[in-house]
């Protein structure tokens, strides 16, 4: 008996390495080490569309890579698969916490209230919020327009250059800061409308906004839309924009009937600054 027991203690390192050489190898689990969040910061509008956030496990092969998702105030967000859902104004933290080990990662959340037109912001008054299609939307945070307070001028020209063709304006939302520059930046260029709203600047608190342009033929109209809730138009004034429409001549705007044409750059018309948000 005693010979058969030695026999078998003898074999069995033989017997393990043909069970291991037949592939049925012992897995073991492989533990997580850490998670991360695509994005440290993100900023959603209340009541606006929701965020997406992206958690990754490391190492990639760890054995459980499930998450928890929590927000440090669920009355600004809530969290749910990493979806943020922005409810009221104000900040929270979104934690996202592994199952095996509790380790976490976080995004602060800021979720702004929604502006309007009309409301007071930015240096001027909200002439108009950017809607799916133009230029610069985006769905989790508003964009838009601002215009001054009150008219930069009551009677400019569009430009003291009146016959040469510029040829890189444009009439759409979202290229009046392009059109502003091309006009100040031709050849000969001394004054126009453009420059007066390029170099206007307001202080509100301790902020001093001089990013301010030439609405084109389309933000000018926006304008003239929300005329009342901006305030501070003469209804009986032409508008220039800095849409140009060929060597002489460039487009405007009748505050009273909304009527847009095209007049002699050497007119002068009315000029309100915008910018943008």
């Amino acid at each position: 008996m005693f010979k058969k027991k030695l026999f078998f203690l003898f074999c069995l390192p033989f017997i393990l390495g043909l069970f291991m050489l037949s592939g049925c190898d012992i897995i073991m689990p492989v533990a997580v080490t850490g998670v991360s969040l695509d994005q440290a910061t993100m900023t959603l509008t209340a009541g606006g569309a929701t965020g997406t956030l992206i958690a990754t496990v490391a190492p990639a092969d760890a054995t459980n890579q499930s998450v928890n998702w929590t927000s440090s105030n669920e009355v600004v967000a809530t969290v749910a698969g990493g979806v943020v859902t922005p409810l009221t104004a104000g900040t929270t933290t979104i934690i996202v916490a592994t199952t095996d080990g509790g380790l976490t990662a976080t995004c602060t959340v800021t979720v702004l209230a929604p502006l309007a037109v009309g409301d007071s912001y930015g240096g001027g008054i909200v002439a108009y919020i950017l809607v799916d299609g133009d230029t610069g939307y985006d769905p989790n945070v508003q964009h838009g327009l601002i215009a001054a307070t009150a008219d930069q001028m009551a009677e400019c020209a569009w430009s003291n250059i009146t016959t040469v063709f510029i040829g890189n304006t444009d009439t759409s939302i979202g290229t009046g800061l392009a059109n502003t520059n091309a006009i100040i930046g031709q050849s000969g260029h001394a004054n126009s409308a453009a420059k007066v709203c390029a170099d206007y600047s307001v202080t509100v608190g301790d902020i001093t906004y001089t990013d301010w342009f030439l609405p084109s033929k389309d933000e000018l109209d926006k304008l003239y839309i929300n005329r009342f809730a901006i305030g501070g138009f003469v209804d009986y004034f032409d508008y220039w924009s800095s849409s140009e429409n060929g060597a002489n001549d460039a487009w405007k705007q009748y505050f009273n009937d909304g009527l847009q044409g095209i007049s002699s750059k050497n007119l002068t018309f009315g000029v309100r600054a915008v910018r943008a948000f």
